[in-house]
């Protein structure tokens, strides 16, 4: 078996001329198998020959780069450049196993869901409207009903007129998997869902769509997301700026209130409530923020007495 330096090298070429891999593949490969080289042999003590014994040390290497820092996305793309780097060794005939074949990159850590801090919510939602507008009534209708329903753009999008009740004030939606759900709203958002009916109607006649375009017919997700979008764009520190961005607020501000975890995953329409956990993250970090502007929070402990009974 040669040594790895020969072994990269023969790999190198492979993807070079053969495979047809990019530049940027290439010396992203090369990289991480010179970085694993070197972790290897720095552990040997000796020269590194890669061979059928070696899932330890590639374990090893993985879990070093986890220990520096690294994004779980990250130490995945290197655990691609080995796995194959160990294909090729193993269809060249310099193994007859693949001893990493089963080894599986670390599962990525799912990004908080980004929120819209409440006083911005409140300003951006009290702005006058024209109520000869029909169009800025609808988009000041659609942000309300996103926020104080927490829809995805696709519901909003499919609302059928039948399905929204001011009496009851409810709204019947049709959900992913096309589960139909309930969801309530307060007297304020009839209200608007009056006036936005009453405009609909004078311009575009009777409906079957609750939302509607320039020509009367129903709106597609791309629009609510670019309505979302537009009014999203003047709220600082958002990394996100489409319409689940408000759904977001909607459920952590929820549960800032106090809602009950599995009542707020009927209302957003979840299958698993493991969805909903996320938003009790976001909840927790709001607090932990919270807790930062108390003057006892940087403190440091003057000794490690134990606290009074």
């Amino acid at each position: 078996m040669p040594p790895a330096t020969d072994s990269i090298r023969a790999f190198l070429d492979y993807l070079s001329h053969e495979a047809a891999a990019s530049p940027l593949t290439i010396e992203t490969y090369q990289s991480d198998l010179r970085n694993f080289t070197a972790y290897a042999e720095e552990r040997l003590g000796e020269p590194f020959v890669p061979s059928e014994g070696d899932l330890d040390l590639v374990r090893g290497w993985l879990s070093v780069k986890l220990d520096e820092g690294l994004k779980a996305s990250t130490v995945g793309r290197c655990l691609t450049s080995i796995r194959s780097f160990y294909r090729h060794l193993l269809k060249t005939g310099q193994i007859k196993r693949n001893p990493i074949q089963a080894l599986r990159p670390p599962k990525a850590a799912r990004p908080l869901p980004v929120y819209v801090p409440t006083e911005d919510m409140e300003q951006m939602l009290s702005e006058e409207v024209d109520p000869t507008d029909w169009r800025a009534v609808r988009d000041h209708l659609i942000l309300t009903m996103l926020y104080e329903c927490g829809l995805r753009r696709s519901e909003i999008a499919g609302l059928r007129d039948q399905a929204v009740d001011t009496t009851e004030r409810q709204l019947k939606v049709l959900g992913k998997g096309r589960k139909e759900r309930i969801v309530p709203f307060g007297k304020g958002l009839a209200e608007e869902i009056e006036a936005w009916r009453h405009l609909r109607t004078s311009i575009f006649g009777t409906t079957e769509s609750f939302f509607v375009g320039s020509k009367g017919t129903p709106m597609a997700p791309r629009a609510v997301y670019q309505v979302a979008h537009t009014a999203l764009a003047t709220v600082p520190n958002l990394s996100r700026r489409g319409a689940h961005v408000l759904r977001h607020t909607f459920a952590t501000d929820m549960l800032n209130s106090g809602a009950d975890l599995m009542l707020l995953r009927e209302l957003m329409g979840h299958s698993s409530v493991s969805t909903t956990v996320r938003y009790t993250h976001t909840s927790f970090e709001q607090l932990k923020k919270l807790y930062a502007a108390h003057p006892r929070a940087a403190r440091t402990p003057r000794d490690d007495r134990p606290d009074d009974d």
